[in-house]
């Protein structure tokens, strides 16, 4: 019979309940990316968010898993535990927990190519990114054998601690490469061919789908600790640090993102606030448990502006991203990296700038993070391009005027007939023969 000891099976709650909290953004990316796309893809898109956690789990559990962990000294990429054969029981608890990091990585791609991407494609890059794309970065990074993290003879290497470019970045760059294959939707180009600006059909569930998805990073960030129990008491007070600066930063980067569109337009937008608050706690993933609240809130402060200029920086470029998500998890997800050695308490570089260390350091995370950005992006590229190679990448055009969810699924979110045909209350029958007779 396999048994784990005390320290190891405590370890093992706290990662299960941990990976329990992060998977729940699913349903929070699923609420979110609901509300931001038209009431006519909403089944759609809420499809796509569940077969992520169909194909994720298949995928990472035959060979994502092995590819991320199955460490051997000097190895490019990880081969042991396919299928977690080989794999220590005790061991199970952190499968499933970065089973639901890969999987978050996956969903970012499906609100940036939402309303116009086919399921087949979607199936493809769902298998590529939870399978290989992702599990490749996770090997040069947080494995038994990361190079990138190893860095230096000194030990300066990449240093991430929840993922803004182990996880961000990686979606987020894919996301951006299948936005910019897909080209833009229909509805959002303009009879002079300029980008129109489209709203949330459903304000209510982007508001919910933010709520969650605060609620998920909670675990996400402190529950990157891994452990809960030492002699020292260490990982006690890294988790409630990563808990109070994914707070802040998201706090920071809400109010700054909010405030910058409210300048520039005069509205404070629900919309912009909560992809705000999602960027600031993208962009803290790197440093939650090594900067101090106050930095995390100037980071958040910065994230909000970076999201507002990666988001202006997407339509410039004509990539049209459905729910700005390469903005808050490329774009943010790149500062994170970046401000991770900048602010890290007593050794970033804004507690000693002659410290060479913190300098290497800083090299090595922007190094990292350019990695990421190739590997994925190349890699993505090749998949969106020979998907689209075989026409399998974009829906036709009359589907994607008639709406996916009717087309791709027999079921719409929104049966308007059926609200239609409702008897309607004596109320609300006599309220509106007043307001025809008042108005005639």
């Amino acid at each position: 019979m396999v048994t784990c000891d005390a320290t190891t099976s405590v370890d093992a709650f706290f990662l299960v309940i941990m990976g329990a909290l992060v998977f729940f953004l699913q349903a929070g990316f699923a609420m979110f990316e609901a509300g931001g796309v038209s009431a006519k893809n909403t089944s759609n898109i809420l499809v796509k968010n569940l077969y992520d956690v169909i194909i994720g789990a298949i995928t990472y559990f035959f060979i994502g898993w092995a590819f991320s962990y199955g460490a051997n000294e000097g190895d490019f990429v990880g081969d042991l535990g396919f299928a977690l054969e080989g794999t220590d029981r005790c061991d199970y608890a952190m499968f499933f927990f970065q089973y639901t990091f890969a999987a978050t990585a996956t969903t970012i791609v499906s609100g940036a190519c939402a309303e116009r991407v086919s399921i087949t494609a979607y199936v493809f890059y769902s298998i590529v990114i939870t399978g290989f794309i992702y599990p490749f970065v996770v090997y040069w990074t947080w494995s038994g054998n990361p190079w990138l993290t190893n860095g230096d003879d000194e030990g300066n290497g990449y240093t991430d601690f929840a993922g803004s470019g182990i996880v961000h970045m990686t979606g987020g760059t894919a996301a951006m490469v299948g936005a910019y294959m897909l080209g833009p939707r229909l509805r959002r180009v303009g009879s002079d061919g300029r980008f129109l600006s489209l709203h949330p059909h459903s304000t209510p569930l982007v508001a919910l789908g933010t709520f969650i998805l605060i609620f998920g990073f909670f675990a996400f960030n402190a529950g990157s600790q891994l452990a809960v129990v030492d002699a020292t008491g260490d990982n006690g007070v890294a988790i409630g640090l990563a808990a109070v600066n994914t707070i802040m930063a998201a706090a920071g980067s809400g109010l700054s993102a909010g405030m910058i569109h409210k300048h520039a337009t005069g509205h404070l937008s629900l919309s912009i606030t909560c992809n705000g608050m999602i960027a600031g706690m993208v962009a803290i993933c790197a440093g939650a448990g090594t900067v101090l609240p106050w930095a995390a809130l100037v980071i958040g402060l910065i994230a909000g502006g970076v999201y507002t200029a990666w988001s202006k920086g997407m339509v410039a470029l004509g990539i049209d991203d459905a729910i700005d998500a390469v903005a808050v998890h490329l774009g943010a997800g790149w500062w994170g990296v970046a401000a991770q050695p900048l602010f890290a308490e007593d050794s970033g570089i804004f507690y000693d700038a002659g410290d060479a260390d913190a300098w290497r350091r800083l090299g090595w995370n922007l190094a990292g993070s350019i990695v990421i950005f190739v590997w994925a992006g190349g890699v993505s590229f090749i998949l969106f391009k020979g998907l689209a190679t075989f026409g399998a990448l974009r829906v036709t055009e009359q589907v994607e005027r008639e709406g996916l969810d009717k087309t791709e699924h027999g079921e719409v979110a929104y049966d308007m007939g059926a609200m239609a045909d409702t008897e309607k209350p004596p109320l609300t029958e006599a309220l509106s023969s007043s307001f025809v007779t008042n108005t005639v």
